[in-house]
């Protein structure tokens, strides 16, 4: 399962500049690779984490190695690892919500880092360092996304299209303006029909 972790990692990191270059199926390759990536933390992390092979999820002696609050942990910390995912997935593809679901899983993923960092230094066991490895660079990304704006997202996957651009920042600061919606769709059927 690690292998496949590593894969999909790469995979989503690369997509990101994939995506922002307009690279084609490169926003389908992130929407995938983040979402499966995401979805893998959030429903098999405490095997992930606990190096338990797929095959053994559901035999009770694979847990005999892992406390409950270590499978406890790291089903908190695979969801705050998927939460920060997605919020990178949603800010790459300018969905809305991208902020909330970036700030809940920085700021879950704050906790999950201290916590691991204490207990670490209490045991060195090296079960808190992989968990660490996975924090920080998820962490990290998730940072520098948060504190990227949308519209310099914007700017940089639109950057051959400013009337396009500018369409859509009108749009963001007035959003029940239809008639400025509007100029969006025409924009972007005039992107597309290139």
């Amino acid at each position: 399962m690690k292998k496949i972790e590593k894969i999909l990692a790469v995979i989503a990191f690369t997509s990101i500049i994939l995506s922002m270059n307009h690279v084609p199926f490169g926003g389908v390759i992130s929407v995938l690779s983040f979402t499966i990536l995401a979805l893998l933390y959030m429903y098999l992390s405490f095997a992930l984490f606990n190096e338990i092979p797929f095959t053994r999820i559901l035999k009770k002696e694979a847990y005999l190695n892992s406390t409950k609050l270590q499978i406890f942990g790291t089903v908190l910390t695979g969801m705050f690892l998927s939460f920060s995912l997605i919020g990178m997935l949603f800010k790459l593809q300018l969905y809305p919500m991208a902020d909330i679901n970036l700030l809940t899983g920085i700021l879950g993923l704050l906790i999950a880092a201290i916590v691991s960092i204490i207990k670490y230094s209490i045991g060195k066991d090296k079960f808190y360092v992989d968990i660490l490895k996975r924090i920080i660079l998820i962490g990290v990304f998730g940072l520098l996304f948060t504190i990227t704006p949308k519209e310099s997202i914007l700017e940089i996957r639109h950057r051959k299209h400013p009337e396009y651009v500018e369409a859509v920042k009108k749009a963001w600061a007035d959003p029940d303006n239809q008639a400025l919606w509007k100029k969006v769709e025409e924009e972007s059927l005039k992107i597309y029909n290139e």
